[in-house]
């Protein structure tokens, strides 16, 4: 009896879920080689949307595109299936992915910025941006476009994903809370949705997109209209 043809499958992911997503790999014994694209796009859904549909345009000779985003700001909403079937995870963006719950809608508190280990360092980090505001408006008036940018908010949520070590990020993130002006406080997350995604079978928790069909608002359900956890000082 022949062999069932094993699908072809691609994976885009967006760079702030590296950690996360290369430990949901080695838990199912997968060795995808990822797309990876910068977490600057989410500053820009209608820009994210394109760069993403950039990429889904260029592959070829693949049955499933695997993104690993949520609806990022409805970011996903609009991309077209147009080289593969599109599978997404069902979740309001990427801190969604790793906070969600397998079966529950999970509450986010109010007033709440949320960290992982891809939001608090590298490049694009709000580390980075806090420098680069002070190398650009100096540190007083740099201080105060934070302060207002973050009047509302209460913590810093650090989710422990178990992808990286908390003690080894914790001089950054207690730094980011010092200089906001905020409460640290810490949530445990998991890496199910990305497993999930990466075994290729049919569950409620994510989003089947057939080839030559677009993601609709409809498909994310109550995730279509987050907000997403991202500032830009410019």
């Amino acid at each position: 009896m022949p062999e069932k043809d094993v699908p072809r499958i691609a994976v885009i992911a967006c760079e702030t879920l590296q950690d996360e997503l290369e430990l949901a790999m080695r838990e199912v014994g997968c060795e995808f080689q990822p797309i990876w694209l910068s977490s600057d796009y989410h500053r820009d859904p209608a820009l994210l949307r394109s760069r993403l549909q950039e990429e889904i345009d260029r592959l070829k000779d693949v049955d499933q595109i695997l993104l690993a985003y949520g609806c990022c700001g409805n970011g996903t909403v609009g991309l077209k299936a147009s080289t593969a079937d599109l599978v997404i995870p069902k979740a309001e963006d990427c801190i969604g992915i790793v906070l969600n719950k397998p079966g529950q809608n999970q509450e986010r508190p109010l007033g709440t910025f949320f960290l992982t280990r891809g939001w608090l360092t590298g490049p694009n980090s709000f580390n980075a941006e806090i420098k680069h505001a002070v190398d650009r408006f100096g540190e007083q008036r740099a201080k105060r476009i934070i302060e207002l940018m973050f009047k509302h908010y209460k913590q810093l949520l650090m989710i422990d994903t178990k992808a990286y070590s908390i003690p080894e990020c914790l001089p950054e993130a207690r730094e980011l809370a010092e200089t906001l002006k905020l409460e640290l406080n810490f949530a445990e997350g998991d890496v199910w949705q990305l497993k999930t995604l990466l075994r290729g079978c049919r569950d409620q928790g994510l989003c089947y997109i057939p080839q030559g069909c677009t993601v609709t608002e409809q498909d994310f359900g109550m995730f279509a209209v987050g907000q997403q956890n991202t500032f830009t000082i410019s």
